[in-house]
């Protein structure tokens, strides 16, 4: 894998499982799961930044000042 270009996660066995569903059920034909995973990533980086990257519900850690 080219590190310059792709980076893995680690993710929790119930969003792997839920992320799985999405990408083969979701959409009119399967898709791999990191198509998936930059589709719903894209969609909340939009819908953040037409908000004015305001803090939203994406947000796990409301309380958290940088």
């Amino acid at each position: 894998m080219n590190t310059d270009r792709f980076k893995s996660i680690a993710l929790g066995i119930e969003t792997y499982k839920k992320l799985r569903e999405l990408s083969d059920n979701c959409f009119p034909m399967p898709i791999s799961m990191a198509k998936t995973t930059t589709f719903i990533v894209n969609k909340a980086y939009d819908a953040w930044t037409t908000n004015s990257k305001a803090q939203t519900d994406y947000n796990p850690y409301p309380d958290l000042k940088l």
